[in-house]
């Protein structure tokens, strides 16, 4: 069993974010089961993560989300965004005193477990900024410590786990409504609203200006770029959209402004059978596309393949060290807005990894590229053989692939 301490938001650049660790639980195969827990959720938290569960259907059997309403902690804008992912996902409501508080996230597979409990809510803030610990446990089937450890879990909650329990209320237009037309619920502008007088220390009949305490400034953590933010609905900066379901594996394009210039930052020519995915009938692809040298200058210079991609294109990302078995492997997941031959195929998730051990005397590439299945059921219909891929960056951070 492998145990690590996630800590996040006590420093401007958190790494370890439960975020981070999320976004890649829900790009790993191998896995059949994802059981998510929370006692707050937020519009921006759920709509962030929608794209990663929506794509997470392509091999996850089951989804889950189990969240509770105490304290206007979760806005009805976030249960509207849950509604609309179409996973098995609950309310949990009681009336008595004690506040639902667990923040529990756990996928389960044939071979492996991976844990995440905590303090992180399935809030833009709890996943990313906010200062939260977190521990990951990490165990193998085999592992007699790990499994008591996941029996205790699912005995302790079991009516959660086995969604028996009475308090459990099936995530619906219906329950939606009468939660928040009975106030248990806020909107999304009153969640943010409440919480910003929570932060600053203000509320009806005080101001925060009396104070003589001095606070002293703090860096503070970002949300990375891979993690989309809601559109605004234009002419209000607070106002929301009515859910829509978002179409599996494919998350809303960012909105590139004349200002924002794409940097071409790779190019490989000539695009080989393999990296194309092109392969006889039943014969499998690889499914990588590898980050080699490709003859790319950048000003002039032959780019070093074995730090350029970890160390400089995609240094900002959320890097995660995802296997129990080895301290060199890393791997993140980032948004790319694909276009093949012409036609766009929106925003994707895909899946980097990085991993020195891969560098040898026969030019391995330590940074592959993994187009995961939607992305290889299209270049597998479309021959681009012999094309061009070009890798550009936009001002926002963002990615886009075309092959042309």
């Amino acid at each position: 069993m492998k145990i690590s301490f996630l800590g996040q938001g006590f420093e401007d650049k958190s790494v370890n974010a439960v975020g981070n660790h999320l976004v890649n639980f829900l790009s790993l195969t191998g896995f059949d089961s994802f059981t998510g827990i929370s006692a707050f959720a937020s519009e921006s938290g759920v709509y962030g993560l929608s794209g990663f569960l929506n794509a997470a259907k392509n091999n996850f059997k089951h989804l889950n989300l189990i969240v509770g309403v105490d304290l206007e902690g979760t806005s009805k804008e976030a249960l509207e965004e849950i509604l609309a992912l179409n996973i098995n996902s609950y309310v949990f409501y009681q009336q008595e005193q004690p506040v639902f508080h667990p923040k529990i996230f756990l996928i389960e597979g044939a071979k492996e477990t991976k844990i995440i409990i905590g303090s992180s809510n399935l809030t833009r803030g709890g996943l990313f900024t906010n200062v939260e610990s977190s521990m990951l446990i990490e165990f193998d089937l085999n592992d007699k410590e790990g499994l008591a450890l996941l029996s205790e879990l699912k005995s302790y909650y079991q009516s959660l786990f086995d969604f028996s329990d009475p308090n459990l209320l099936k995530v619906s237009t219906s329950i939606i409504a009468e939660l928040f037309s009975k106030g248990i619920i806020p909107d999304e502008t009153t969640r943010r609203s409440n919480y910003a007088k929570r932060l600053t220390g203000t509320s009806s009949g005080s101001s925060a200006s009396t104070s003589t305490v001095i606070i002293q400034k703090r860096a503070t953590a970002k949300v990375p770029s891979t993690f989309p933010s809601k559109p605004k609905t234009a002419g209000s900066s607070n106002a929301t959209t009515s859910p829509q379901t978002i179409a599996q594996s494919t998350i809303t394009p960012p909105i590139i402004n004349q200002a924002q210039q794409r940097v071409l930052v790779w190019q490989k020519l000539s695009l080989s059978r393999s990296d194309a995915q092109s392969v006889p009938t039943g014969t499998n692809g690889t499914g990588n596309l590898k980050l080699s040298q490709a003859s790319f200058r950048l000003n002039g210079v032959l780019i070093n393949h074995n730090t350029y991609f970890r160390n400089q294109v995609f240094q900002h990302l959320g890097w995660a060290r995802t296997k129990p078995t080895s301290t060199t492997y890393e791997e993140t997941i980032c948004n790319f807005d694909v276009t093949i031959l012409g036609t766009s195929h929106g925003l994707q998730p895909i899946k980097l990894s990085y991993d020195p051990i891969r560098i040898s005397n026969q030019a391995n590439t330590p940074s592959w590229l993994h187009w995961g299945n939607v992305l290889m059921s299209i270049l597998q219909q479309t021959n681009v053989t012999g094309r061009t891929l070009n890798l550009y960056q936009l001002g926002n951070q963002s990615f886009s692939i075309e092959i042309v």
